[in-house]
């Protein structure tokens, strides 16, 4: 028997098993399950999904079978389905399960501030009644196995009696969030637990994010990690004066080569590590490219990247971030880089008779974080939404489709108006707090 016919036989018995044949009709037509008209449910439930399922082709079965992983609250119908699927067919694996389970159990205080009944009761009905004879619920049943007589431990209740690792994606994501709930925990102990789900969650592409701050806790969600399509290397920024002359010097690899006048622009093509950049590597790149100077590298750099910005509001935003931030006895920092090209094209408009191939070339700032998180900061001035003083939709429009254009390959994208840098003062606030929340977001100490 071939595994997609097996998996057919599977889903139709679950199906017959779990619904009643007056709503099998329904949930058929919700799953696209179409059997023959002259088939009646009461003449065989199983028969009736059988018949529609075999019209079918084998990919729409595989679409199906990860639909019901997602959604299908059942956890017995995933657990018949498992010799069947593929880790890659659920959003997160049965390897990511275990390991959720024995990172909890590692723990044992997954309830934090709760007690542990209340705290499942997010997920599980906990006032069904476990024993009738007993006339206990299932509630006061964990309880009592895992808190009172320690019969049970934390990973046989998830393992055996809770079966996470059978629960719908949808199901195991809300249980993620409710382990990172401020009633659950606060502080450091809610930092540890979402520093601990998304060292395993990001093996399957998602994390845990600050959602929202309410009284100066954060919530969290699950939501896909952010990573920029493909591997980074080269890094062309902070352009003085005219365009860089820019050559590939090796098609295959890509290797790229700036000629003429090269100090106009700063090429970085040193591997960027799971740390991303950081601005003391930056650093030790400058010292070692302009080993004839006997200043002070930093420094010098510093001069240099400021150097590269045209505008008042630009210069606040950097000056603002490195002084903020950057202090001897502190941890490193991010470097924020200025004025990275995305897209180069080596003509100008006049050289390509008014046709313009990329109306946006450089970001105003890059940042490039652990994790391969990429951040652009845009900072638009009245040029990016109006023309002779009036505003522009045609303008408005193209910078929104740079920005979706941005977001599509994975950056993420944070723009600021020209207004907000009126006042200098708050204005520096504003890019400070923005900052913090920015690197409490991406779990960044400084």
């Amino acid at each position: 028997m071939r595994k997609v016919d097996g998996l057919r036989e599977v889903i139709a018995n679950q199906f017959a098993c779990e619904y009643k044949a007056y709503d099998l009709r329904r949930v058929c037509n919700e799953y696209g399950i179409e059997p023959d008209a002259g088939l009646e449910p009461m003449n065989g439930k199983r028969l009736y999904v059988s018949n529609g399922l075999n019209k079918m082709p084998d990919d729409d079965i595989w679409k199906l079978a990860r639909r019901i992983a997602k959604e299908f609250n059942n956890v017995e119908m995933i657990k018949t389905m498992e010799p069947y699927l593929n880790d890659t067919e659920l959003t997160f694996s049965f390897v990511t399960r275990r390991r959720i389970v024995d990172f909890l159990d590692s723990l044992s205080d997954m309830e934090g501030q709760m007690k542990l009944d209340d705290f499942l009761s997010f997920i599980w009905n906990m006032t069904e009644i476990a024993d009738i004879f007993i006339g206990i619920t299932i509630g006061q049943e964990i309880m009592s196995a895992v808190k009172y007589n320690k019969t049970m431990s934390y990973k046989e209740l998830l393992t055996n009696r809770l079966q996470v690792k059978y629960l719908p994606d949808e199901t195991f994501v809300k249980f993620l969030e409710c382990l990172v709930k401020p009633e659950v925990r606060e502080g450091d102990e809610q930092k540890k637990y979402v520093q601990g789900i998304n060292g395993i969650i990001r093996e399957d592409g998602y994390e845990l994010y600050i959602s929202s701050q309410k009284s100066g806790v954060p919530h969290y969600s699950i939501g896909k990690r952010r990573i920029v399509e493909g591997k980074l290397k080269n890094l062309i920024f902070a352009p003085i004066g005219q365009k860089p002359d820019i050559t590939i010097e090796n098609t295959i690899s890509n290797k790229l080569r700036l000629i003429g006048d090269t100090g106009n622009c700063l090429f970085y093509n040193f591997e960027i590590g799971a740390d991303g950049l950081q601005w003391n590597t930056l650093v030790e790149w400058w010292k070692e490219n302009n080993k004839e100077s006997d200043g002070n590298p930093e420094l010098e750099l510093y001069g240099r990247l400021r150097a590269s910005l045209d505008s008042e509001v630009e210069k606040i935003f950097f000056r603002t971030y490195y002084n903020y931030y950057r202090h001897p006895i502190k941890k490193d920092i991010p470097a924020l880089v200025p004025q990275v090209y995305l897209h180069y094209d080596p003509r100008s408009k006049y050289q390509r008779k008014g046709q313009v191939v990329y109306s946006h070339q450089r970001m105003d700032f890059l940042m490039l974080l652990p994790e391969g998180n990429q951040i652009v900061f845009e900072l638009d001035g009245q040029q990016h939404y109006s023309q002779n003083g009036k505003a522009s939709p045609a303008l408005y429009a193209e910078m929104v489709k740079d920005d979706r254009a941005l977001r599509l390959k994975g950056y993420e994208v944070y723009r600021f108006g020209g207004y907000e840098f009126l006042d200098e003062n708050s204005a520096k606030k504003m890019v400070c707090d923005f900052f913090d929340n920015l690197f409490e977001r991406h779990e960044i100490e400084l």
